[in-house]
């Protein structure tokens, strides 16, 4: 077993965990306009990835690998746009599990695009996350009764199909380019594409400059997001490929669970509170994402 790989995929889930959570915190209470948020947080990134160049040495790509890059970062942008209306529509222990499902679509695309092959255990435990996802998704508020919130649920499919394509070409940019680089030039492309939804706030009258709290939130949440990424990157060039380190990231959707647990028993309304019926699907399905990451990395 890969121990580092399993350190920096199950850490990149945590902090993706604090991410989403943050977001939905802001998103819910605060700052309602999803796509302020989205511009907010592309920013931030863009601000605080070249602080990666105090640690390691400025390279630039070469011309061949500028291409997997800037489609890199326009398939990520589809993703997010998808992900932020999500995250407005339904609660963030509902929606974020269902990124997990990532790991199917990156697993199938990895095998034309990248010629990536794996034995049948690890397309095995690949099949568990994504029953395991699809439990977690299972968690109706009281005002939804038993229905599942479709439209976030859609939302998230099409984000997932849209990252795993990311997935694809991260993988491929990283052939020219150190996965620490990749994240500064990624970022701040990001920073830069996201730019275009300015105009679109200002025809909607919405306010482009967060104050206070607001800020530092939204400040926080891109802090955690850069980190769930560098280490996602990380454990894509450890890996050699974009199935494993998907299945390790899948554990986001454990963590989000734990996150809302332990805030609906503090008594915070920052997340949406389930039934102990939904807690206990959660944990049985969680405990089903270590197994499978188990059967993952076993030798």
């Amino acid at each position: 077993m890969n121990i580092t790989l399993l350190l920096a995929g199950v850490s990149s889930g945590l902090a993706h965990s604090v991410y989403s959570a943050l977001s939905k915190s802001l998103l819910k209470n605060r700052m309602r306009e999803p796509f302020l948020l989205f511009l907010y947080v592309c920013l931030f990134q863009a601000v605080l990835t070249p602080f990666l160049w105090l640690f390691v040495t400025p390279a630039l790509p070469p011309m061949a690998g500028w291409a997997p890059l800037l489609t890199s970062c326009v398939t990520c942008l589809v993703a997010y746009s998808f992900l932020y209306t999500a995250l407005s529509s339904g609660d963030a222990s509902s929606v974020m599990p269902i990124m997990g499902s990532k790991v199917i679509f990156a697993g199938l695309l990895a095998i034309p695009m990248l010629g990536e092959s794996h034995s049948g255990r690890v397309y095995l435990a690949a099949v568990l996350v994504a029953i395991s996802i699809a439990i977690l998704s299972y968690s109706p508020t009281s005002s939804q009764g038993n229905a599942f919130p479709l439209k976030p649920i859609l939302l998230m499919i099409a984000c997932s199909i849209a990252f795993a394509f990311t997935d694809i070409f991260i993988r491929r940019s990283l052939v020219f380019i150190d996965s620490y680089n990749f994240m500064i030039y990624y970022n701040l492309l990001l920073g830069a594409g996201s730019l275009i939804l300015v105009p679109y706030l200002k025809n909607k009258k919405v306010p482009v400059i967060p104050k206070g709290q607001d800020l530092w939130l939204g400040l926080a949440s891109a802090f955690f997001l850069v980190l769930a990424t560098l280490l996602f990157v990380i454990s894509l060039e450890i890996a050699e490929g974009v199935l494993i380190p998907n299945i390790l990231q899948s554990t986001r959707g454990v963590f989000i669970v734990l996150i809302s647990a332990a805030l609906a028993r503090s008594g915070s309304t920052a997340l949406e509170t389930h039934s102990m019926k939904v807690y206990l699907l959660r944990f049985l399905a969680s405990s089903l994402v270590i197994v499978s990451i188990w059967i993952a990395l076993s030798n």
